[in-house]
């Protein structure tokens, strides 16, 4: 049998625009290409009274989400039906053809119960740009987007098909999306920041090999999900013959290499990797200078002095780097400048009161650099939660060196410009990387300040 889309097209083209048409044409070009039995065939693509039409196969035994209705699947029928559909991937992507909307609902059911891809109206040929897709775009059904598409980035691969499979699964698995929040707003900052619940948190009932197979296709980071839709597809053929599974269960040491790896946002920030290696110049020269102003007894006067030929130094490095404005022009900037507004005036007012506290007595100056390690060592935590995973290794580094201090004071300044330089380099080196990577975008993120007493 074969169902006719004219009829919804004939009431419905007549109020859709540009955009509606373009998507209609992609999804019957795209479809039409495809011939395998488990991807709804296209037959016939024409238009009626200048209203666009396409025939397809009738499939009548309903979708996946009227399936999920009565609750969660079995295990093994949710892996059978993803294995089958993973396939049906597979050979879409060797034709050059990524889906980018994988669903319950965009699975249809056949009368023997066999699933059947449809909906390619977001579906985008790997080889050519049809000018669909554009940097900044989201597109896609909140719950199930990859990180990258959440992100508005171009670069999509297969692996965002694999990331939608995995989000199948998930669902099959726990009746759920992997992530779901009040509003497709909330729901996308969870896509982009959190980790997906286990599924066996959901349901004891999900086998580990399963739950394992499933999250792997769930990374944030492309590369550490599963090489291809095939590759899933035989993962879940050794799940159902009860062979073991590639995929392995995340330990104490993956964890932790999975969170310093984690990144986000960066590629607004990818152009001022230069702008970070003057930076932490310029922190170790002034804190070296701090050390030597202590130590040899001179005129409390230079260490203000050197302080506001620091801040005039960074504020020029960053006219510089940044010639179209100061203000922040996107949220990821706002977070950012929120951190480090934050972090300056807890370094200066917790300065400032120690001074007056300790009666400006040079002597007792180095007494405050445990203080600014710990709060600094704070600041990093929290960019390790927002943006790049190593900020936690520098965050525990600043913890270390407050205790370190407490040895020796007299090396206090010039540790802490040490560190603080060489986060700035490694920060810088990363962002450089991500610059050569990728276009950078016209507002580029603000720098990490560093600490004025």
């Amino acid at each position: 049998m074969v169902e006719l889309q004219l009829l919804d097209a004939f009431f419905n083209g007549l109020l859709a625009g540009p955009e509606e048409l373009r998507r209609f044409q992609t999804e019957a070009e795209a479809t039409a290409a495809l011939q395998h039995p488990h991807i709804v065939r296209v037959h016939e693509v024409g238009a009626v009274g200048g209203q666009p039409f396409f025939t397809m196969d009738f499939i009548g035994g309903g979708s996946l989400a009227a399936r999920l209705a009565d609750g969660p699947l079995p295990g093994k029928s949710a892996a059978r039906y993803v294995l089958s559909i993973a396939r049906a991937l597979q050979y879409a992507h060797d034709h050059r053809i990524l889906h980018r909307d994988l669903k319950p609902s965009n699975i249809l059911l056949d009368g023997e119960g066999e699933p059947h891809v449809t909906d390619f109206g977001l579906a985008k040929r790997l080889d050519v740009d049809a000018g669909q897709t554009r940097t900044g775009a989201i597109l896609g059904t909140p719950g199930y987007l990859a990180p990258e598409q959440a992100a508005g980035r171009g670069e999509l691969t297969p692996a965002t098909d694999v990331y939608g499979l995995g989000a199948l699964l998930y669902e099959l698995l726990t009746g759920r999306p992997p992530f779901r929040a009040a509003t497709a707003l909330d729901t996308l900052l969870q896509v982009l920041e959190c980790e997906p619940a286990p599924p066996r948190l959901l349901n004891p009932s999900v086998d580990r090999d399963l739950e394992t197979v499933c999250l792997k296709c769930l990374e944030k980071d492309p590369r550490r999900r599963y090489a291809s839709a095939a590759a899933l597809a035989d993962d879940l053929g050794r799940f159902l013959a009860a062979e073991p599974v590639t995929a392995r269960s995340l330990n104490l040491v993956d964890r932790i290499a999975s969170a310093l790896g984690r990144s986000q946002y960066d590629a607004q920030f990818g152009a001022y990797g230069r702008m970070l290696f003057a930076f932490a110049a310029v922190v170790l020269l002034t804190e070296a200078a701090i050390t030597a102003v202590v130590l040899t007894d001179q005129p409390l006067a230079l260490l203000p002095l050197t302080q506001f030929a620091r801040l005039a130094a960074l504020g020029l490095l960053l006219r510089r780097y940044r010639p179209t404005g100061l203000l922040p022009a996107s949220a990821a900037e706002r977070q950012m400048w929120s951190v480090w507004i934050g972090y300056v005036v807890t370094c200066l007012v917790g300065a400032q009161t120690y001074r007056l506290v300790a009666g400006w007595d040079l002597r007792l100056e180095l007494n405050v650099y445990p203080t600014m390690s710990a709060v600094t060592g704070m600041a990093f935590l929290v960019l390790g939660a927002s943006y790049w995973g190593w900020c936690y290794a520098f965050g525990v580094a600043f913890y270390a060196l407050a205790y370190v201090m407490t040895l020796d004071l007299r090396g206090g300044p010039l540790e802490f410009g040490a560190l603080w330089a060489a986060a700035l380099v490694v920060i810088g080196l990363h962002l450089r990387r991500l610059g050569k990577e990728q276009q950078p975008t016209p507002a580029a993120g603000p720098p990490m300040p560093t600490g004025p007493r």
